[in-house]
């Protein structure tokens, strides 16, 4: 082999090992750094409140990731809202979290920037960009909300009509110990919370919808909104919505159902096709060339 087909080779090679590391480690990434960012709440202490942060001590790499990203994105207040937004929709609500994100992703950069520089164009930028390590947890929360929304709203209008009124029923709802790490009960509970602690409940419900970021839980907030303005049976409310998630989730799932043949097109066409092709050819082919062999051998 000359000089240049070992070039070649070799940076098939490093190119070929650096694609299946970054995709596995984009795959593990939410697994392994689920609890990195996250706030007391997540742990296993039941009795902690979720409105507070811990006071424990941050490990040693934790203060230097923080202190570089408050050199570089400033305090809790001046970080970009879209940093926080994000990851409020990821379930990080301690406010260090966005700076020890920036922190991170200036370390990383920094450690990693060789490689980043020679492989990004290829790895990062055109299949899996770097702005998508949140992404998959945001849309694997968002998905969890969606699912779990017509449940939650057929809990809480059985708990109203039974004569419980709407802050014990959310509270009941909230407090289930099978569901009560699921997001949407999460999410309700702190609302709750906030309202024991003195926040009006429009704002608690406004600040509801917007750290899901579901489009269904906002316009579902916005009915609670105007049927506690107007006085009208929360009841009421509550089965229409619930009526109208339940279709909803219900024509996901038909979209996804008329979406499968065509998702199994292309590994019908490139893997069974080429099998089917070799089964039904390959005898016919075999008995075409003993048949030219003993014809060139006359």
């Amino acid at each position: 082999m000359n000089l240049v087909t070992v070039v070649l080779l070799s940076f098939v090679i490093v190119a070929g090992v650096t694609v299946l590391a970054s995709m596995a480690l984009l795959k593990l990434w939410p697994v392994v750094q689920r609890g990195r960012l996250a706030t007391s709440a997540g742990g296993s202490g039941g009795a902690e409140s979720i409105l507070r942060w811990s006071e424990q001590p941050a490990p040693g790499w934790q203060r230097t990731v923080e202190r570089i990203g408050r050199a570089v994105g400033g305090s809790e207040q001046t970080v970009p809202s879209k940093y926080r937004q994000r990851l409020i929709w990821a379930g990080l609500y301690e406010p260090r979290a966005a700076v020890l994100f920036i922190g991170a992703k200036v370390t990383l950069g920094a450690l990693l920037g060789s490689a980043y520089f020679l492989y990004s164009s290829f790895v990062l930028l055109r299949v899996v960009p770097f702005s998508q390590l949140f992404s998959n947890r945001i849309k694997a929360r968002q998905r969890d909300i969606v699912h779990a929304l017509p449940d939650v709203l057929d809990l809480l209008m059985v708990c109203v009509e039974a004569g419980m009124g709407f802050d014990a029923a959310v509270a009941r709802v909230a407090e289930q110990p099978e569901t009560r790490h699921r997001p949407l009960y999460a999410e309700l509970m702190r609302m709750h919370l906030e309202v024991r602690a003195g926040r009006p409940r429009p704002e608690a419900l406004r600040a509801l919808g917007g750290r899901t970021g579901v489009e269904e839980v906002k316009s579902m907030v916005g009915a609670f909104i105007q049927t506690e303005k107007l006085g009208t049976p929360l009841g009421k409310t509550l089965r229409v919505h619930a009526d109208s998630a339940r279709v909803q989730r219900r024509h996901r799932a038909e979209e996804l159902a008329h979406l499968a043949p065509l998702k199994m097109l292309f590994p019908t066409v490139f893997f069974l096709m080429p099998a089917f092709f070799l089964v039904t050819l390959a005898p016919s082919v075999l008995g075409l060339l003993k048949l030219f062999k003993a014809i060139g051998t006359h």
